[in-house]
């Protein structure tokens, strides 16, 4: 069945303040228009002129040249400098290179706020006027920092936990599996409390769902998910452990920054743009990791949620929302990467409610598919016209779940539950196709490979399916990484009888603590593989769509991987929240490249690449903003030094 969306049209009041620390306040006037399929917020962001001193004068066309260095004065490869129009809501930053150069492309003229930064050193600031003379390269000195644990990544406090013991390998593996999902490892251990004070915090995890939930309070315990369950049974020897690494006493926990970036991950610029909050569409978050001395995003004060985001074929990236709240008022937010300028959706469907939506794939005609969160429907948007169009599933085909994607015919998967569904939006015809393991019927990632066979993956059960376009069949591949064995062996006796009685890799959910978990697979659309990430696992499984080889290859990273996605030249690119990075596969060399965030506790999600301009597309969960990477080469780095620096 298709239903047609209603379109409302409403615009923020003028002249609201944000709060101490924004760059902007938003301006808009109240209008109210209906039409054929949303309703639609349109937000901008203007500030006043910066206050403080003047500083560098540089020509408007041209970009920013500068060196970082030391107090010592030697130079420092790989900082972030990162800089901010006041006018602007986004950020951009770029890498030091070897010599501790650093360029900005071009820069539109205004009063910039410019920062650099390093692990192990304080930040330094400075202001810029770009106006019309010649510059002179910016310097910018950075102080060491003994105390640097609060600009740490999760995945550098992961690192910290010692492996000495089998006791202490146990322990580290229970806290990444079951507390690191929403948020990173680096909000826990930022923290120092006794046992008491950890077994308190461990207490509202679980029995008061702490970690991002914005819907009803009054849920009982038992309905706040399997995990829960896992941080119950393990809550005393939880506390116990944290109070030993996080306790008032001395940590055994030893510190090493991860290296700062070389080469082509160098040679990136990165451009963070502050979306609105959802419940607060005025307001930005005031707390976002950019200046990591002041510790990672935390995802608090209703700034969670931004989950998908992907670019249609003009350049507008689409982003839809992280966690279901019933004080939001939008579905989805265009944004146009060029200006900043964004405009909030609002889905309204046939009852009269606001749908929330998850955005996952395109067809070949360049419409983006997404599903009804918690709804029994498809949502095609066509980005041309910004049309949208509801598709309802039968009832009796049971419940959707959260990924979709599309075959060469133009037919739409979604992962449903107990397997997949095949909707062809021509015929209104819809099949389920069924798993060998039921599990619990949650199914999680989707994709289809080039030639028409249908993937997707049991996340809690570490298994993937296949479905035979050929055949009609479907087939099963378990996803056990060579490092299975060894952290199975690391649970007890009493452990596995526990994670039995839930259900745990059978009928119930929650990822095994000793398993693989595999997330948001992708296929090579112009080859022959699929890419899945395994989030427990730590590693990149891929599986020849040809021969069904699965072969399984570590992060160089020690974080989980989230999504995959396949570029083009066959490149596999994965986000890993916990390291607050992308991460780039070349399979040909089995090459891996690094590229950094430029801010702290992002908790990255379903991140997205634009083929056409070839840019990945990061959604932050934690801090409500999106990163676009765009790569340069060494020689157009060179070059925009030269222009920089004469002014052209």
């Amino acid at each position: 069945m298709r239903k047609r969306l209603l379109l409302e049209r409403e615009q923020v009041r003028a002249g609201v303040p944000l709060r101490p620390g924004h760059v902007g306040r938003v301006l808009g006037a109240i209008a109210v228009w209906v039409a054929a399929a949303t309703a639609v917020t349109v937000l901008t962001a203007v500030s006043p002129a910066g206050q403080g001193q003047a500083g560098v004068v540089v020509a408007a066309p041209a970009g920013v040249a500068g060196t970082v260095r030391a107090q010592d004065g030697k130079p420092l490869a790989g900082a972030t400098v990162s800089a901010r129009r006041d006018a602007q809501t986004f950020t951009t930053s770029v890498y030091t290179d070897d010599k501790g150069e650093f360029v900005f492309p071009a820069l539109g003229s205004g009063h910039y706020s410019v920062w650099a930064q390093a692990t192990g050193f304080s930040v330094a600031k400075t202001e810029l006027v770009k106006e019309e003379r010649p510059p002179h390269a910016l310097v910018l000195t950075l102080a060491p920092l003994e105390a640097f644990q609060p600009q740490l990544t999760g995945v550098e406090w992961l690192d910290a936990l010692p492996d000495d013991t089998a006791a202490h390998r146990r322990m580290k593996q229970i806290l990444r599996v079951n507390c690191s999902d929403c948020h990173s490892l680096a909000v826990v251990l930022q923290n120092r409390f006794d046992e008491q004070g950890w077994r308190a915090v461990i207490r509202s995890m679980d029995e008061s769902f702490f970690n991002g939930w914005r819907g009803p309070r009054d849920l009982p315990t038992d309905d706040l998910g399997i995990r829960n369950n896992i941080i119950r049974h393990h809550r005393d020897e939880l506390a116990k452990y944290l109070a030993e690494m996080r306790g008032p006493g001395e940590s055994p926990m030893r510190f090493a920054p991860l290296p700062r970036p070389i080469g082509e991950a160098a040679r990136a610029v990165v451009t963070e743009y502050d979306v609105p909050i959802g419940e607060r569409p005025n307001e930005l978050a005031w707390h976002n990791g950019s200046i990591w001395e002041d510790g990672p995003a935390v995802g608090m004060h209703g700034t969670v949620g931004l989950h998908d985001v992907h670019v249609d074929v003009a350049g507008n990236a689409w982003i839809t929302e992280s966690r279901e709240s019933f004080e939001t008022t939008r579905s989805l937010v265009k944004l146009d990467p060029s200006s900043g300028r964004m405009t909030a959706i609002k889905l309204v469907g046939p009852d009269g409610k606001m749908l929330f939506v998850e955005q996952n794939g395109f067809d070949a005609a360049g419409n983006i598919w997404m599903h009804q969160n918690r709804g029994p429907g498809l949502v095609r948007l066509d980005p041309r016209n910004e049309t949208f169009t509801l598709f309802l599933q039968p009832k009796a085909m049971g419940g959707l779940n959260n990924s979709t994607d599309a075959d060469s015919k133009g037919r739409v998967w979604i992962n449903g539950m107990y397997g997949s569904v095949r909707f062809d939006p021509t015929s209104g015809h819809w099949e389920l196709f069924q798993q060998k393991s039921p599990g619990n019927g949650i199914t999680y990632g989707m994709t289809v490979d080039h030639d028409d066979n249908a993937w997707w993956s049991q996340f809690y059960n570490d298994k993937v399916d296949r479905f035979d376009a050929k055949t009609n069949q479907v087939t099963e591949f378990e996803i056990r990484d060579p490092q299975y064995d060894a952290r199975f062996s690391l649970t007890t006796p009493e452990d596995r009888a526990f994670y039995d009685s839930i259900g745990m890799g059978s009928w119930g959910g929650g990822p095994v603590v000793y398993g693989t978990a595999p997330r948001r697979l992708a296929a090579d659309k112009n080859g022959t593989a699929v890419w899945i990430p395994a989030w427990a696992a730590q590693t990149l499984v891929g599986i020849d769509t040809k021969t069904l080889k699965v072969t399984y290859r570590p992060l160089p990273i020690h974080g989980h991987p989230y999504k995959t996605i396949v570029d083009k030249a066959h490149n596999v690119w994965v986000d890993v929240p916990l390291g607050d990075s992308v991460l780039k596969f070349n399979p040909t060399n089995g090459q891996w490249t690094v590229f950094r965030l430029p801010s702290h506790g992002c908790g990255s999600r379903h991140m997205g690449f634009d083929d056409a301009r070839n840019e990945a597309w990061l959604p932050c969960d934690q801090s409500s903003k999106v990163a676009r990477f765009q790569f340069r080469s060494a020689s157009d780095v060179e070059a925009q030094k030269a222009a920089a620096l004469s002014g052209r």
